[in-house]
């Protein structure tokens, strides 16, 4: 078993190749003083099929591509990635994602819950074996050994979309596949050092397709990952379609106390976190939404208001329409008097010609004498 961001550690040399690499932390709350952890504090489904709010969460390398049913995480270029991280934490919770995993020999899908002092808690989907789902977790980035992982079969896990749930509270870890209970991990047991190696630090959501199937990686990770990519085979994908998150605590923020790293040592900070005013903020409204939050009496008023106008608006048209049928009167009548004088000045000029015509002919008749 390995661990996603284990494994990222070593793509730091890789940078100028396109992968992508960072540091295991950006601030280790073991090794030095580190600002207060965001609280998600409530509890919240994502759905995936529209814009994520770039306040709740950071796309830190590549993008997503929104489609009517989620989103997908693709990889489209050789040896580029995609990860999405979560700008709130979690204080024990549950995690519940509705995935498909990407296919490919050295792709990784991976959905997991990490702290800042590398607490871990894994969904790991290695691309060449598409009918199983790998569980992990750490404690502190110890990877001294890698005997705490599971593989549990998944039918379809490329082509249909699977509930994969993570339970953690203090006291023990549980993976839910399409709720049926796959594995449990207590946190006084030998697996976890009796509690050394146990996830108890707030710990953000990320999600990531990512290849370790490339040139620079350990026989080991290559070995894991099925392979070198074959990059002829690209894009790679992995869709999600929702994402439950649930914090077990309501505070604003965490602050760790010290450098024990447990979860005795972690402060909950009182109040409301940014994340659940956020969430809770409420939408603009609509113009029907606003219509309706008025009074009865305004609805009246607006009511009689576009009556009175419908009235004016019907009488104006009816005057112009009056108008303009006594105007045509008028003009026909016009037309019809000018008409009538042209016909008599035409049937005077006949009676005229007739009579000179009449003339002519009676001259003509007259015999000589």
């Amino acid at each position: 078993m390995h661990s996603l961001f284990r494994v990222l550690f070593a793509f730091v040399c890789l940078v100028g190749t396109g992968v992508f690499a960072y540091s295991e932390t950006d601030c280790n709350p073991i090794n030095q003083t580190c600002p207060a952890d965001a609280a998600l504090g409530t509890e919240h489904t994502w759905w995936f099929n529209s814009t994520l709010d770039d306040t709740l969460w950071n796309m830190t390398t590549g993008d997503i591509d929104y489609t009517s049913t989620g989103a997908d995480f693709s990889i489209k270029t050789e040896n580029a990635s995609t990860l999405l991280v979560s700008n709130f934490y979690i204080f024990f919770g549950v995690m519940e994602v509705h995935a498909k995993m990407a296919k490919g020999a050295g792709i990784i899908s991976s959905v997991i819950l990490q702290s800042d002092d590398l607490d871990e808690i894994d969904w790991e989907w290695v691309g060449y074996n598409t009918s199983a789902v790998q569980s992990d977790f750490f404690g502190k980035g110890n990877t001294t050994t890698s005997d705490r992982g599971g593989i549990h079969p998944v039918a379809n896990a490329d082509t249909e979309y699977h509930n994969y749930t993570s339970y953690w509270d203090k006291d023990r870890l549980e993976w839910w596949i399409d709720g049926t209970k796959v594995r449990t991990v207590n946190y006084s047991e030998p697996l976890t050092v009796y509690g050394k190696n146990y996830p108890q630090t707030p710990c953000k959501v990320k999600m990531s397709i990512w290849p370790v199937g490339i040139k620079g990686q350990s026989i080991g990770n290559i070995e894991w990952g099925g392979g070198y990519v074959n990059w002829t085979d690209v894009p790679f994908t992995m869709s999600v379609q929702r994402l439950r998150v649930k914090d077990f605590h309501s505070g604003k923020e965490y602050k760790y106390d010290g450098k024990t790293g447990t979860y005795e040592s972690i402060e909950v900070v009182s109040g409301n976190s940014t994340a659940k005013q956020e969430i809770e903020k409420t939408p603009s409204k609509t113009l029907a939404q606003k219509w309706d939050d008025l009074s009865e009496g305004v609805h009246i008023g607006v009511y009689c208001g576009a009556a009175a106008v419908g009235v004016i608006a019907f009488g104006a048209f009816g005057w112009w329409c009056h108008r303009q049928r006594k105007n045509g009167r008028l003009q026909r009548a016009l037309d019809d008097g000018q008409n009538g004088a042209e016909l008599k000045s035409l049937e005077a000029y006949k009676l005229q010609w007739r009579q000179s015509e009449w003339g002519q002919k009676s001259y003509q008749q007259v015999p000589n004498t």
